[in-house]
């Protein structure tokens, strides 16, 4: 695990999370079984222009415990608020990746003013597809059963969350091999009782409320990314969320998965870029 990120009581449990560069605030924020190591390419490029605060969920990466009174992923949507007010930040754009893109969603809808525009990476703010359910349901049994994340089961994980094409992906770029490698052995290293807080959060994640409709309301720059060879979202989710939302921007990224900001950062991050210098940050 790389040194311990600062942190903030929130619910009178410590939440952590990277603060670098300077600048207009962008605000990382991860998805299930993910954590704010991810966005590391992103924050390289863009710390040089911007803000980046990348979040750790409760029950992820140094995020250890969850508060007993979060429920929902509006709680944690409303942990995120309460971390910008800690931290003196009036209004970010926000990125968000699976289920870190419901949370921004969430965030949106009870505080607009405060998100200056919103990029949703292979994420979907409607019912979780049953068939994505009973996929994450078998991954968390399996976590439950045994309290930990063993190695066999991290190598599962990775398959799901990297793409199709990765054998491919990984003779084009070397680099590729060590990053899931990483990917996998962060996942080994959850302690017992961080488990109970991933497998609350979990819960939240796999049975989160459909704001599909919600989202129609939203007037905020928006660029929805997806990974057109994912085994978890896939390219209908995201021109129903186009379609949604009103003035959005649909990018998808060929030969990559869950995690096409890792798998191919360069393009992810020209999009990011790009995105990001048309936003009037207030």
């Amino acid at each position: 695990m790389s040194t311990l990120m600062p942190h903030k009581i929130i619910d009178n449990q410590p939440l952590y999370y990277s603060d670098e560069g300077h600048g207009p605030v962008v605000i990382f924020c991860h998805g299930l079984l993910a954590n704010s190591h991810m966005w590391r390419a992103q924050i390289d490029e863009l710390s040089t222009q911007y803000r980046c605060i990348a979040i750790d969920f409760w029950g992820h990466g140094q995020t250890t415990t969850i508060p007993e009174t979060t429920q929902n992923l509006q709680d944690v949507a409303q942990h995120v608020l309460t971390l910008m007010d800690m931290l003196n930040i009036h209004s970010a754009a926000i990125i968000g990746h699976g289920s870190g893109g419901a949370i921004a969603a969430e965030l949106i809808l009870h505080a607009p003013a405060r998100i200056n525009g919103l990029v949703m990476l292979n994420s979907f703010v409607g019912f979780e597809p049953q068939v994505n359910c009973i996929k994450y349901q078998g991954l968390m049994a399996e976590i439950a059963n045994k309290q930990a994340i063993s190695s066999e089961l991290a190598q599962t994980i990775s398959g799901l969350f990297f793409s199709k094409d990765i054998e491919q992906l990984i003779t084009q770029d070397a680099t590729l091999t060590a990053e899931i490698e990483q990917f996998s052995t962060e996942l080994t290293t959850y302690s017992s009782a961080q488990i109970a807080a991933l497998l609350k959060f979990a819960n939240m994640a796999i049975f989160k409320r459909d704001t599909l409709e919600f989202v129609e309301s939203l007037t905020l720059p928006t660029l929805v990314t997806v990974g057109l060879s994912g085994h978890l979202r896939t390219a209908l989710e995201s021109y129903l969320m186009h379609d949604s939302i009103d003035g959005s921007q649909l990018v998808h990224i060929e030969q990559t998965g869950h995690l096409a900001n890792i798998e191919k950062p360069t393009i992810f991050n020209q999009h990011l870029i790009d995105f990001l210098s048309k936003i009037n940050f207030n």
